[in-house]
């Protein structure tokens, strides 16, 4: 039996794009997908076309026939390619004196109840946080400022954790 080699690798074209690399990416169009997505078509260097999800991306005021910064977060086992565009502005790793909002209580991932820190994040929208300390998790616990770094950039979204000089 002749070994046909993984199949994921096809919409990969052989493993020409690497995770956690930027590459200049063409806006092509801008389409609805019968799942009721808006999808940007977009053409890497090696003129490939894929389909990464639009809204997420609103703030960014791209343009078709723009030529953006696109990393490559994640390619699956099934060649499925994952993107994220550079921020306009801002950048993985700046600091930000964040305003305090207040504490939530919110499941997290292990779908577990757990407080955090609501702060407003330098774009303007509220972001949380998680706690570091036993006395920010005090019921009134009041602070105007919270030091945050940008953790990482997702789908649009930036992801802060607190800062410690």
């Amino acid at each position: 039996m002749k070994y046909m080699g993984a199949p994921g690798y096809i919409k990969n074209k052989q493993g020409q794009l690497k995770e956690r690399v930027f590459y200049d990416f063409k806006i092509l169009k801008e389409i609805s997908a019968p799942d009721g997505i808006l999808y940007y078509i977009i053409q890497d260097p090696y003129d490939n076309k894929h389909m990464m999800e639009s809204d997420f991306y609103r703030s960014y005021q791209f343009k078709i026939g723009d030529v953006i910064p696109v990393r490559i977060d994640h390619i699956n086992c099934k060649g499925q390619v994952f993107f994220e565009p550079r921020h306009p502005f801002f950048k993985e790793g700046e600091i930000f004196d964040c305003k305090y909002l207040g504490q939530v209580m919110q499941k997290n991932k292990f779908n577990e109840e757990e407080l955090y820190l609501n702060v407003e994040g330098p774009d303007g929208i509220p972001t949380l946080i998680q706690t570091i300390s036993l006395h920010q998790e005090k019921k009134g616990f009041q602070i105007d400022i919270i030091p945050c770094k940008i953790k990482k950039i997702s789908k649009g979204k930036l992801i802060m954790t607190q800062y410690l000089k």
